[in-house]
Order: C-alpha cells, then sequence, then structure tokens
C-alpha cells in the first residue's frame, strides 16, 4: 500500500535554500542491504573529481545478531581504506522524519543503492522535492525512475558504476536540475491518487477474471 502522496504533502515540496554543491547525501538505516558500504567504497573514486566531495549518511544504526554495530564495522573496516578521505564521511545518525526535507534540500544528490527494496519511498520523496536522486536499478527502480530521464539508476553492488553517476550528476549541474524537474514531473504523475486507485483497481480485476 502506497501511503505516500506527493500532491498533497506539504513537506516533500521543491525549497528554496542554498545547495551545497559537493553534497553528496544518503538517507536511511545503515545497513548493507541499503548498499551504504558499496557507497562508502564509491566515495575516493568520486572525491579524485571532486576533492571537496561529503558524504552525508543519515540513519539509525543496524546491529548484527551479537548486537555488534554496523556502523562501528564500517569506521573500523572500511574507513581505513579511505586514508585521508575518511574524514569527508559523516555518519549524522537518526533523524526525525520532519527533519528529511531539509537534509534533502541542501544535497547536490541524493543516493540510494539498496541491494533490496519493496518499493521504497526515500526516492520519490527526494524527487518530489526536485533532487537529482541516484536510485539502485533492482528491483523497483526501474519502475520509480527512468535512467537518465526523471532520475539515475546504478548497479549497487557496483562501486565503479555508483561513483561513476555520482560524477556524472555532479559535473552537469544544468543538466542535473533539468532531470530533477522532470523526476518531480514523474513522481507527480506516477502518486497522484487516481492514477494509484486506478492501477489497483486493474490489479483486482485480473486476480478476479
Amino acid at each position: 500500500e502506497v501511503i505516500f502522496n506527493p500532491n498533497n504533502n506539504k513537506l516533500f515540496q521543491p525549497q528554496k535554500v542554498a545547495i551545497e554543491k559537493n553534497n553528496i547525501t544518503f538517507a536511511g538505516t545503515i545497513c548493507e542491504k541499503k548498499g551504504v558500504r558499496q557507497l562508502i567504497q564509491a566515495f575516493p573514486l568520486v572525491k579524485e573529481q571532486f576533492p571537496n566531495a561529503i558524504l552525508n549518511l543519515y540513519g539509525r544504526d543496524w546491529l548484527f545478531p551479537d548486537g555488534s554495530s554496523y556502523v562501528k564495522m564500517l569506521q573500523k573496516i572500511e574507513l581505513p581504506k579511505l586514508g585521508d578521505y575518511a574524514k569527508d564521511v559523516v555518519f549524522h545518525g537518526a533523524v526525525s522524519f520532519a527533519e528529511i526535507p531539509t537534509i534533502y534540500a541542501k544535497a547536490a544528490v541524493c543516493v540510494f543503492p539498496s541491494h533490496m527494496e519493496t518499493l521504497g519511498l526515500v526516492a520519490p520523496e527526494a524527487m518530489a522535492m526536485e533532487k537529482p536522486v541516484i536510485f539502485t536499478k533492482l528491483g523497483p527502480g526501474p519502475e520509480v525512475i527512468a535512467d537518465g530521464k526523471s532520475g539515475w539508476l546504478c548497479n549497487p553492488h557496483e562501486p565503479k558504476e555508483i561513483a561513476n553517476t555520482i560524477i556524472q550528476v555532479l559535473s552537469n549541474p544544468k543538466k542535473a536540475n533539468e532531470i530533477a524537474k522532470q523526476g518531480r514531473l514523474s513522481v507527480l504523475q506516477q502518486f497522484e491518487i487516481k492514477t494509484i486507485v486506478s492501477k489497483n483497481i486493474e490489479f483486482y480485476n485480473k486476480l478476479v477474471v
């Protein structure tokens, strides 16, 4: 069930705030299936092209079955591989839902390289705010984004591909802005309540026949 309606949701609207041009933002649970490790591994490749880039990670920590922290694992194992770049990977921890729009608004690009998702609302929410969005090409990705038209898709298991996609967005802000505008229009159309109701009726009719 989709409860996100960008047409009526006052939170996820374009905002007139200063965009931090090298701000790469992820929001979600900090865990393996969200692709955070691969995003961190991609970061040094981005830094080579954009030395001022900052990777901002917003979300609650995930715990392994033994109770140990996923974030601490990343800080112990992955960040040392980044050398001096590690200082520009910032774990902000859990934030309230109401804070997310401001977090997205400041970002130059929002990246969600999930290994698996149901639909996932983070990408549509950021798109509704007219942000350049990179989403997973797996699962629902192609349903939400037309690659290169309303956003970008990447293989979440390939750090180099994630990096190249981020570089593509940061390298051409004008084109990124045009695609972001199309992304908002796409989301407004896809998640318009009449469209959702119509799709549900069509689905149930197929089950009945």
